[in-house]
């Protein structure tokens, strides 16, 4: 079971999706292989997704802003956000 209230482990994931940016840049001004770059940015995509399911698990806990999430309308502005749903 994921530990909860872990803001050092959101901001450590965070640098590294940092740091996976970083080499897609680096890479694309080399002229690295079309597949090498697409590689890291799908890893850089799976951490960012990784990163949103964190947020949102402490956002449910009430680890972000000392809030749970108590009741449905909550939860649903909650699983709006996470499908960009308008």
């Amino acid at each position: 079971m994921e530990q909860k209230c872990d803001p050092q482990k959101i901001l450590a994931r965070l640098h590294r999706v940092e740091g996976q940016v970083r080499s897609i840049e680096k890479m694309y001004q080399e002229k690295r292989s079309l597949e090498e770059i697409v590689r890291v940015v799908l890893a850089a995509r799976a951490s960012l997704g990784a990163v949103t399911k964190m947020l949102i698990n402490d956002k449910v806990h009430g680890c972000f802003d000392g809030k749970e999430i108590t009741n449905k309308k909550e939860l649903e502005k909650l699983v709006d956000i996470l499908f960009d749903v308008n």
